[in-house]
C-alpha cells in the first residue's frame, strides 16, 4: 500500500469519524422488496437520513454484539425517489435501485488470507489487491453490485516469520477485522451503487457468522447463527436475483441432509429470467488431483438441482473458487460464471478451456477461465449481455457475448 494510499484513507476515516460514521453508507437489496439504508457508527447515536426532502430517524441494530461497532439502518419506501445522509464532508446521496439494471459489477472471495501458515501479504496491494478492484470497479458507475461471499480471511495471528506481511492485523469475527477485510477497502465501491450480498463459507457457524448476520443479511437480526436460511428474490423491474445461501455446502460429499435442503431452497424459488446468486458453483471445477486437469465441485448443490428441477434460472453467478471462469453449457442449463479473484489469494491453475468437461451430465462447451484478480462487469446489449473480466487498474482482460445460454469469448487485445 502506497504512502499516497494511506494518506487517502486516514483523511477520508478522520472526516467520517468527526460525524460519527465509520463507514460511507449504502443501499443493500433484502427480501419482499427491502431496500435498506445502513450504515456503521462509532456510538449509539444514529444519524438522519433525508428520504425525499424529509428527514427521518435511522434505527439502532440491536442488539449490538461484543466486539462490533453499532449499525444503523432505515428501510426505504418502495416510492422514495431520493436519499442522503449527511456527513462531515458534505451531504452523501444514497444511489437509490435502478429498475432492470444495466451495468452490474460481480466480486467475490475479497478478504486477506491469513490461515496458520498460508499468510498472503495484506501489506501490498499487488498481493493483496482489494481496494484496487474495489476502486476500479465503482469508476464503472454500476446500477448494481453483487458479493458472491467470502469476505473475512485473517482468520489466525500473523506467524512471527510474517510480520512484514500482516504485522498487526486484526484478527477474527470483530469489527476490525471486517473494517481491515471489507468495509475500508471497499469505502469506494460500497458507496457506488445498490448491493446484494451473498454468504460464503467464511461467514458460516465457525468463522464470521456474527459480522455477516449483523452487519450485511438483510433480515432482522437475531444474535442466532442460522446454518441455513431461506432463499428469497431481490426484483429490479423485470430482473430477478435468487439469492441462496449455500455457506454449509460440504463440496465433496453428497450429504442426503444437504441435498434434501438445497432441493427445497430451489423448489422455493418462483421466478422468471432470473439469476440465481450464491457462494459455492452449482456447475464449478477446481483443479484435478495432483494438478491434472479439473474436477467438478459442490456436489449437493449438483444433486439439488436435479431433483428440484428449478425453472425461471438463465445464470448462475458464484464464488468459492479463487479464479474468474464462464461455463457454458447450452440453452438447456443456466450458464455458470464463477468471480472468485477479487482479493483472496488465488487458485492452483486451471486449463484456460475446459470445454468438454462434463458436469452432471452435460458438457461444458464455449468456456473461459484466467486465474487473475479483478471483477466481473456484466453489461446489458442489444440481445443479452456482454461480461469483461477486468483487472485491478480496470483493463479488459476477457470479453464474451452472452445469449440464449451461449458465450463467445476471448481474451481482449493487447493482453
Amino acid at each position: 500500500m502506497t504512502i499516497r494510499t494511506l494518506f487517502g484513507l486516514t483523511l477520508f476515516a478522520a472526516g467520517l469519524a468527526h460525524a460519527q460514521l465509520l463507514t460511507p453508507p449504502w443501499i443493500e437489496l433484502g427480501d419482499n422488496g427491502r431496500v435498506l439504508a445502513r450504515v456503521v457508527v462509532a456510538s449509539d447515536s444514529c444519524p438522519a437520513i433525508n428520504v425525499d426532502g424529509v428527514d427521518r430517524a435511522m434505527l439502532l441494530r440491536t442488539p449490538v454484539p461484543a466486539g462490533f461497532q453499532p449499525l444503523c439502518e432505515f428501510a426505504l419506501p418502495s416510492a422514495a425517489k431520493a436519499a442522503s445522509i449527511t456527513t462531515s464532508i458534505g451531504v452523501q446521496a444514497l444511489h437509490l435501485p435502478t429498475p432492470d439494471p444495466a451495468s452490474v459489477v460481480v466480486i467475490g472471495d475479497t478478504g486477506c488470507r491469513i490461515k496458520d501458515a498460508r499468510v498472503q501479504d495484506c501489506n501490498d496491494m499487488s498481493k493483496w489487491p482489494l481496494q484496487s478492484v474495489a476502486d476500479s470497479a465503482a469508476s464503472t458507475k454500476p446500477d448494481l453490485i453483487i458479493h458472491v461471499g467470502d469476505y473475512l480471511y485473517r482468520e489466525t495471528a500473523c506467524p512471527v516469520d510474517s510480520q512484514y506481511k500482516c504485522g498487526g492485523t486484526p484478527i477474527g469475527d470483530n469489527w476490525d477485522t471486517w473494517n481491515a477485510d471489507f468495509f475500508a477497502p471497499a469505502a469506494k465501491l460500497l458507496a457506488a451503487a445498490p448491493w446484494a450480498f451473498s454468504r460464503g463459507n467464511h461467514e458460516d457457524y465457525k468463522r464470521a457468522w456474527r459480522g455477516w448476520f449483523y452487519y450485511l443479511d438483510p433480515r432482522p437480526w437475531t444474535n442466532i447463527c442460522w446454518v441455513y436460511t431461506p432463499a428469497y428474490v431481490v426484483r429490479l423491474g423485470a430482473q430477478q436475483l435468487a439469492m441462496l445461501d449455500s455457506s454449509a455446502t460440504v463440496e465433496d460429499s453428497l450429504d442426503p441432509k444437504q441435498v434434501a435442503e438445497f432441493t427445497a431452497e430451489l423448489r422455493s424459488l418462483h421466478v422468471e429470467h432470473a439469476w440465481l446468486v450464491d457462494h459455492h458453483p452449482f456447475w464449478g471445477v477446481k483443479p484435478g488431483d495432483g494438478g491434472k486437469g479439473v474436477k467438478p465441485l459442490s456436489l449437493p448443490l449438483e444433486a439439488a438441482w436435479k431433483q428440484a428441477s428449478p425453472q425461471g434460472i438463465d445464470m448462475i453467478l458464484s464464488g468459492h473458487t479463487h479464479l474468474f471462469a464462464v461455463i457454458p453449457f447450452g440453452p438447456d442449463r443456466p450458464m455458470q460464471i464463477v468471480s472468485g479473484d477479487g482479493g483472496t489469494e488465488l487458485s492452483a491453475p486451471i486449463p484456460a478451456s475446459i470445454d468438454g468437461t462434463v458436469i452432471e451430465g452435460a458438457a461444458v462447451r464455449g468456456s473461459q477461465t484466467r486465474i487473475d484478480f479483478g471483477f466481473t462487469w456484466l453489461r446489458r446489449s442489444k440481445d443479452g449481455w456482454d461480461l469483461t473480466l477486468r483487472s485491478t487498474a480496470g483493463t479488459a482482460i476477457v470479453q464474451c457475448a452472452i445469449k440464449d445460454g451461449n458465450a463467445a469469448c476471448g481474451s481482449a487485445s493487447g493482453r
